[in-house]
């Protein structure tokens, strides 16, 4: 089978999930290449089709500026029909075959629902949208946080604003609709928190949806002596190890107000040894960056073993996100061996089992994602060994590779059986 992938980029959270999925098919036999806006990765499978040209750059800047000036960030609204392809129908040439399977994936500012349909429609394949973020399901959101007005047809739009049911909200989602029409389109979402959103979403309802995790290379994200790994990362070696990453201090929905509340409800307890812990951050942080207990930045980790080496060299990895659709980093955290304190959000319900693999604090309670980290911060050595075993082992239960790609399968297998009934059998 030949399969084709529609990605903005080959990097970054999104991208490289995109990218992981293509790997792991390639490597599993399928004929697989992507097309992106932006690329970094040094695959002759990924080819770069953005229009490098002064009118798309204008536009690109007018769409960042009306979402920073012109609508409330928290839901990071995007205007979903903005498009880099002049002639989609014609980008099947660049490609070098004509797909079985388009795999759409996060693609805001590069392909337009119109531009999925155009590619269906002329090579007749069938459309798998992997969901990561909430903005193939909305008129604009990436984060709709409790609005339900994708359940609907949007418009009367809180990110924009608005008070008219027919605000370019609605515009954005009537488009899309009419791009999906009697095209045959299945989701796979990237937790079971987007996969009920994704079977309320009226965009597509009735579809076939699938929660597919996304998988994380259990090579190079694996268990490995804490020694080693602090060494490296000039950690010390006689006290507990907190890790976060820092992925938008100034974004509501990363929890980063209600992790330093936290953290400050920590530092008041006294039953709490301050003395005996740190807090590893990783990221770029503002020369005026502070948290309530001792810590130390780890700066930018450039690359997977970079990362993998945080996980290993924690003793916990917190995730305070109070409006997330992942974060993939769970998914890497549990497949090191690494217990996950988090919120009740995103995919921390499908990979944080408490007890056994973290802890699941009440979403945006910062009192209970304070007991979560003392509790496991405070897990006796022989405790914290079998809580870790347990991670690796549910992260090679749901996260290989294999387990993805088997996901995926499984889910072509269903569309194809769906096109063939609506056919009446007709291959």
């Amino acid at each position: 089978m030949k399969i084709l992938h529609l990605s903005s980029y080959d990097f970054g959270g999104a991208g490289m999930a995109a990218y992981r999925l293509h790997c792991n098919l390639r490597r599993a036999g399928f004929t697989s290449r992507m097309l992106v806006a932006q690329k970094r990765e040094a695959d002759d499978d990924v080819l770069q089709v953005g229009v490098d040209a002064p009118s798309s750059r204008l536009g690109t800047f007018l769409s960042k500026a009306r979402l920073k000036f012109c609508s409330d960030q928290d839901y990071y609204f995007q205007d979903q029909t903005r498009s880099l392809l002049a002639q989609p129908g014609r980008i099947l040439e660049k490609v070098g075959f004509t797909p079985d399977l388009i795999v759409v994936h996060w693609v805001s500012n590069f392909v337009s629902a119109a531009d999925v349909r155009t590619l269906s429609l002329s090579c007749g394949a069938p459309v798998i949208w992997y969901l990561l973020d909430m903005a193939p399901l909305t008129g604009g959101c990436h984060y709709a946080w409790d609005c339900t007005g994708y359940f609907d047809a949007c418009g009367s739009c809180r990110a924009l604003r608005s008070i008219n049911c027919y605000d370019r909200s609605n515009e954005i989602w009537r488009e899309k609709a009419e791009a999906l029409e009697g095209i045959e389109v299945a989701v796979a979402s990237g937790s079971g928190w987007l996969d009920r959103q994704a079977r309320n979403s009226s965009l597509f309802r009735g579809r076939e949806v699938r929660k597919v995790l996304l998988s994380v290379d259990p090579e190079v994200f694996c268990p490995c002596p804490k020694r080693d790994a602090r060494q490296e990362l000039g950690l010390p070696q006689d006290k507990k190890v907190l890790f976060f990453g820092n992925q938008g201090l100034g974004l509501k929905r990363k929890g980063m107000a209600e992790l330093i509340e936290a953290l400050r409800l920590l530092s008041l307890d006294p039953s709490f040894d301050v003395g005996s812990m740190v807090v590893a951050v990783a990221g770029s942080l503002p020369a005026d960056f502070e948290l309530p207990l001792p810590f130390k930045g780890l700066g930018f980790l450039k690359g997977d073993r970079m990362l993998a080496l945080a996980y290993q060299a924690a003793d916990v990895f917190v995730c305070p996100s109070i409006e997330d659709s992942g974060p993939m980093m769970i998914n890497e955290s549990i497949m090191c061996g690494t217990p996950v304190v988090a919120f009740e959000m995103g995919v921390a319900p499908d990979l944080v089992q408490p007890g056994r693999t973290g802890y699941r604090a009440r979403l945006g309670d910062s009192a209970d994602l304070a007991r979560g980290i003392r509790e496991l911060l405070a897990l006796a050595p022989g405790e914290a060994a079998v809580m870790s075993a347990r991670c690796r082992e549910l992260g090679l239960e749901l996260l290989h590779p294999d387990r993805q790609v088997d996901a995926f399968r499984d889910l072509m297998l269903a569309v194809d059986n769906r096109r063939q009934a609506t056919r009446g059998g007709q291959p």
